[in-house]
């Protein structure tokens, strides 16, 4: 069973990870140097979603991205 994080923060977190990993940013140096600008934007653009659905708590933020790799998502 899941913690305290909602839904909505589980699948927020579960987007930034998957957008951290797809856009190169968990990878090595010469991944993140491959970055674009659209991956960039799309990972500011998770981190704000997730921002918004923990309502701008760091321990929701912390517990739903904790809770999002736990279960494999993302």
């Amino acid at each position: 069973m899941f913690g305290r994080s909602t839904p909505a923060e589980r699948q927020a977190a579960a987007n930034l990870l998957s957008e951290v990993a797809a856009g190169g940013t968990a990878g090595n140096s010469a991944d993140r140097a491959a970055m674009t600008d659209e991956s960039i934007d799309r990972q500011v653009a998770a981190a704000r979603q997730l921002n918004d659905a923990a309502g701008g708590d760091p321990a929701r933020i912390a517990g739903a991205i904790g809770e999002a790799r736990r279960s494999g998502r993302g």
